[in-house]
């Protein structure tokens, strides 16, 4: 029985929505993770090479990043910020994984001694994500996309599956809606009750034009660290939000990824995966099992393909057949090789 085409457009698709799509079968889930792969790998792979040696542990420390990505999806876990910032985050906590082993050696010397000096399993939180994850989706986006990635309009609002007029006219109240998530987190993570009456001279402290100084909030700043700590996020924001928010949102080499030289460059898209006739199979197992097995049995076939130079067209191969049986013994899914 022939395949049936996907029933959408993926490349006029938002994230979110294309990632409700890898659950659904392979005629639509596997177009699906071609167009996630294609806006997003680029970006991965730039940020596994600041973290890592060489272009083959980069590439590795990127494949175990998306490999993560897809079981938490086969599992139902839904990323609760941006996609591309979650993979970064992923490559992230892969990086602390490797540093506790002979892998160590692939990593930037200058990441793991930040890791090797970290007590947290998964290496630091980055100092701004806990207000970052409080934000509505949407305001997320247009922080990340708009402002940290600098794409352009179209591009953002085609991930978020917003007007090109709502990306422009949102980032400037997204930017306000994360300052004051950040005051609100800096100050409840004070243990001076003290500390809450100075919310509203931070604020007019920090305020873009005629800026309010207080003898009394210096003062007070001299002796608390929450407070200052505060003044400081929100006088990044204000003064250079995009470095702000690199250094902010992401464990190592924020800086450095957000000047990597521009919107990380997207690959021209694929054409839909050509139609097939195969004959109709028997299924045994759980649609959950059978789901998972397909999700992980396409990424490894698309990372495969990782020599790919970002950013330039690559031919589109037929989807990678996946076979089910009657039997099935879950063991853990290698790295990909370099």
């Amino acid at each position: 029985m022939a395949q049936s085409e996907p029933d959408e457009d993926v490349q006029d698709t938002p994230d979110a929505r294309l990632t409700e799509l890898l659950r659904t079968p392979a005629p639509t889930a596997y177009p699906a993770l071609q167009e996630l792969r294609r806006r997003h790998q680029p970006a991965l792979l730039a940020y596994a090479r600041l973290c890592t040696t060489g272009e083959s542990t980069a590439r590795r420390l990127a494949g175990e990043a998306l490999t993560e990505a897809a079981r938490d999806t086969a599992r139902g876990i839904e990323p609760n910020v941006p996609l591309r910032h979650h993979l970064l985050l992923l490559a992230g906590r892969a990086a602390a994984s490797w540093a506790r082993d002979e892998r160590a050696a692939g990593l930037d010397p200058g990441l793991l001694l930040v890791l090797n000096s970290t007590a947290a399993p998964d290496g630091p939180t980055p100092p701004l994500l806990p207000a970052f994850v409080s934000l509505p989706s949407r305001d997320q986006g247009l922080v990340w996309y708009g402002v940290l990635e600098e794409e352009p309009q179209e591009r953002t609002a085609a991930y978020l599956g917003l007007g090109p007029a709502d990306v422009a006219h949102g980032i400037p109240q997204a930017l306000q809606t994360l300052a004051q998530a950040c005051l609100r987190h800096r100050l409840a993570a004070s243990d001076d009750p003290r500390c809450a009456d100075f919310r509203r001279l931070i604020e007019e402290a920090v305020r873009p034009e005629r800026p309010r100084r207080s003898v009394d909030l210096d003062a007070h700043k001299a002796r608390c660290p929450c407070c200052t700590a505060a003044f400081e996020d929100l006088s990044a924001l204000r003064d250079n939000p995009r470095q702000a928010l690199a250094e902010g949102l992401l464990p190592w080499g924020g800086t450095a990824y957000a000047h990597r030289g521009g919107p990380a460059p997207v690959a021209a898209p694929e054409g839909p995966a050509p139609r097939r006739s195969r004959p109709p199979r028997k299924r045994y197992l759980p649609a959950a099992v059978v789901l998972g097995a397909a999700l992980v049995t396409l990424l490894a076939f698309l990372l495969l393909r990782t020599d790919d130079s970002p950013g330039q067209p690559v031919a589109d191969p037929s989807p990678p057949r996946v076979t089910v049986t009657t039997t099935f013994s879950p063991s853990p899914v290698a790295s990909p090789t370099p």
